[in-house]
């Protein structure tokens, strides 16, 4: 598939997976702790954002294992349904995209 459509699919398809393996999703842009997925050009990238709040700021220091965590389960998971799936080193975000 090719297009926003295919992407917009996609973008869906792995949201409903993520759901129903027991992750809940934060829509972009709220301020509140948890995963992410939105489009890009030719991928779904889904990343784990903390909150802003004072809570947030007391857990500063458990991040990235937390990141680190939740990369490795999104990718087994997303890779074990059926996705192309790889971890941007920079970013630390999952790129998702449909199996040739």
């Amino acid at each position: 598939m090719t297009g926003a459509g295919g992407e917009d699919e996609l973008l869906a398809d792995v949201c409903r997976t993520l759901e129903r393996a027991g992750f809940d999703l934060v829509a972009p842009g709220t301020d509140a702790d948890g995963l992410r997925v939105c489009r890009e050009a030719d991928a779904v990238v889904v990343r784990w954002e903390p909150g802003s709040g004072p809570v947030a700021a007391y857990h500063a220091m458990d991040h990235e294992s937390m990141r680190m965590a939740l990369r490795h389960a999104l990718t087994a998971l997303l890779t074990q349904t059926g996705y192309a799936v790889r971890t941007d080193p920079a970013s630390g975000a999952v790129q998702v995209r449909r199996l040739p």
